[in-house]
């Protein structure tokens, strides 16, 4: 894809938090292989000793003076895939004109501000935005999710509002070995409606408790202001400070915009770099935001002087550690750059449905997959509904999803009769995820892991076809069986044992396969079939039976670890995002439907070598305990992914080093919870 972003600034930091979020995301962008073009406006506030990155390096940068200087690209922008207009950009209702009237791809605008921006057009303030030019964009890109998206569209004729919050170049933002030097810091630029909250929450805080230190970093702060002898006062402090800084605070502060407050589910960026560094945080209170980060596990909320004073005397290292492993799971920069690819690639496909929202059933969505892609849908700006009978899944899987605007839950089971206020809504799209998928839990009942696959299967696409929703059945590699030729292509028809102890899932898979196909041949309905392989990562079940999930707890707790066999069988593992990444593409793809398509990782290693990877990461010395392969269990396991390379562009890009450790800190987190045990014992695969 060649992109073209028209931006308040990339090169310069200086007083503003565009700079840092486009940095991030578009080094993300441009690392999945696209093209992409900044141009920025000659400011003399961004120039000269204020750029600290005049060479990206990751993407081209150029400079314009004027509106009618922008004629000198527009071959550029006539010639782009997708062109970004970015808010606050000098002049900004006249290069939306420009860009509207010359680009010939996708047009999108990005709102780093959404809640002020809104306030400045209800003020007839058009700095940057009109309302004549909204519904011109085919996209409006959001910092803020929640009922802002839908006012988008009802009230300023947006055909198609997502959110796009911002994100954090986890690479650049991680905990650093450094002396811890102030108590509680806070960055962000001065602003008139955050500094009475900065007052109560730190400034106060600084003057009844003299024995602290303290820190707030950024520019503008009114020469009048009466520092506190312990607040040190840093001017500027440029992004590749910021994770020495945080690393050197116990904890540090979020303070919210007024409008941001009134909108809700608008995060700072702050606040996601600050997570990355796994320093505790504490924050004022915003609608949405505990959809974000869990209170008291992740976060701590204060609205008074009195509680930061008393949040000071806690050790919150263990919610630093737990915020970082959520801010790497869903909010780094890389997620973010594949939703912004998802979010310009439905634009230029009319997917938006214009005016309106897209509407997802989603059954099983509280299990591993399910809340995963429940969570990635929401953030897409889609409505979801989530149908899942909680018998294998954890209702916890679900806590940041509750409270949403456009998630509800409805428990059933998809072998009943589906509910009337399933059946009497309107789904553009049904994923069916609806089985329980470790050997143990679907062993343990046999007779209805069958009559999932068959029967909800078939209630599923009777709906889809009803509806006429497109329809995603998640089958998997079991349909293989233990494989005879390797890796496994689509069309090799497996080698199951339709008589063991397996085939409940494995051959109950299979006929949901056929079952599908069938009405897509009828025409039905609109089908897709993803061949899911072994995945990870958080939300996985501690006790489910899955070889991670086995290792990891075992490792972590202190048990003996089993190993099934001598560990020469072979898997290869998926990150959760890589594979909800590869069912939304598959769902989104125009495919015949006619053909399964594998999703995993193509690296095969033995069980042996993950349990080294999985000791080295949690520095566990328990002994290994070998018991004998479980009846059917695969020798080696690898899918061929070229189909998805082809036909969906897709392949898996969290590599196992860095998804292991998110997936061993959400477990050591689980471990170590309250209410929780703090040795868990795990079956084997």
């Amino acid at each position: 894809m060649k992109l073209v972003v028209l931006g308040l600034s990339l090169a310069s930091s200086w007083g503003n938090g565009h700079a840092t979020t486009y940095r991030a995301l578009l080094r993300a962008f441009a690392a999945r292989g696209h093209d992409v073009l900044f141009l920025e406006r000659e400011m003399p506030w961004y120039a000269g000793e204020h750029r600290d990155l005049p060479d990206p390096g990751f993407c081209r940068l150029a400079y314009y003076d004027s509106v009618a200087d922008l004629s000198r690209f527009d071959t550029e922008i006539a010639g782009a895939d997708a062109v970004i207009v970015g808010s606050y950009v000098p002049e900004g209702v006249a290069v939306a004109h420009h860009v509207q009237r010359v680009a010939r791809g996708v047009t999108a605008f990005y709102d780093i501000d959404t809640p002020v921006t809104l306030a400045k057009l209800g003020r007839g303030d058009f700095e940057y935005l009109s309302p004549a030019v909204i519904p011109d964009f085919d996209l409006y890109l959001s910092f803020t999710g929640g009922p802002t998206l839908r006012r988008l569209e009802r009230d300023f004729g947006s055909p198609m509002a997502r959110a796009l919050y911002c994100s954090v170049d986890t690479d650049a933002y991680r905990p650093l070995d450094v002396p811890v030097r102030w108590d509680l810091s806070y960055l962000g630029t001065y602003s008139d409606d955050r500094q009475p909250t900065l007052t109560r929450l730190l400034i106060d805080v600084a003057r009844a408790r003299p024995e602290r230190r303290f820190a707030i970093a950024g520019p503008q702060y009114p020469a009048a202001i009466d520092w506190p002898a312990n607040v040190e006062r840093i001017e500027h402090l440029p992004p590749v400070d910021h994770a020495a800084f945080y690393s050197a605070s116990r904890f540090t502060l979020n303070v919210t915009r007024a409008d941001m407050i009134a909108a809700g589910w608008s995060p700072s960026v702050r606040l996601f770099e600050a997570a990355a560094c796994g320093t505790p945080i504490i924050s004022d209170r915003w609608d949405g935001l505990d959809q974000l980060f869990a209170p008291d596990r992740e976060i701590i909320l204060a609205d008074t002087t009195a509680e930061v004073i008393a949040a000071l005397d806690r050790d919150a290292r263990a919610m630093g550690r737990a915020a970082r492993v959520h801010v790497l799971a869903a909010h780094g920069a890389d997620t973010r750059a594949a939703e912004l690819e998802r979010h310009l690639t439905d634009a230029g496909r009319g997917m938006s449905m214009t005016h309106r929202t897209i509407r997802s059933l989603v059954a099983g969505g509280a299990g591993f997959i399910g809340s995963h892609l429940c969570r990635a849908l929401l953030d897409r700006g889609e409505q979801v509904v989530c149908l899942d009978n909680l018998q294998t899944a954890r209702p916890s899987n679900l806590r940041d999803l509750q409270g949403h605007p456009n998630f509800s839950f409805v428990e059933a089971d998809v072998i009943d009769p589906l509910p009337d206020h399933v059946t009497g809504q309107r789904f553009d799209r049904i994923y069916n995820l609806a089985c329980a998928a470790s050997p143990p839990q679907y062993q343990a009942d046999p007779e209805h892991t069958m009559l999932t696959s068959v029967v909800g299967t078939d209630r599923l696409l009777r709906l889809a076809e009803t509806q006429g929703a497109r329809f995603l059945l998640t089958s998997t590699s079991e349909v293989y069986g233990d494989p005879e030729h390797h890796p496994q292509r689509e069309d090799y028809r497996g080698s199951v044992n339709c008589t063991g102890p397996r085939a409940c899932y494995d051959e109950g898979k299979r006929a949901a396969e056929a079952l599908s196909f069938d009405f897509a041949r009828l025409r039905r309905a609109e089908v897709r079939v993803a061949r899911i392989f072994n995945t990870y990562g958080p939300n996985m079940n501690p006790d489910d039976g899955r070889v991670v999930s086995n290792l990891i707890c075992q490792a972590l707790s202190g048990e003996p670890i089993t190993i099934y066999g001598d560990g020469s069988q072979t898997r290869s593992f998926c990150y959760v995002s890589d594979l909800v990444a590869g069912l939304i593409a598959l769902m989104d793809s125009e495919i015949d439907g006619l053909e399964p398509i594998n999703l995993g990782n193509p690296n095969e290693l033995t069980i042996s070598e993950l349990l080294d990877q999985v000791r080295a990461i949690t520095g566990a010395q328990a002994p290994v305990t070998r018991l004998p392969l479980p009846i059917d269990d695969p020798r080696r396991r690898r899918p061929d992914i070229g189909r998805a390379q082809a036909v969906l562009g897709w392949q898996p890009r969290v590599g196992l080093a860095e998804g292991l450790s998110r997936t061993c800190a959400w477990f050591a987190d689980e471990l170590a919870a309250p209410g929780e045990p703090a040795v868990l014992s795990c079956a084997a695969e």
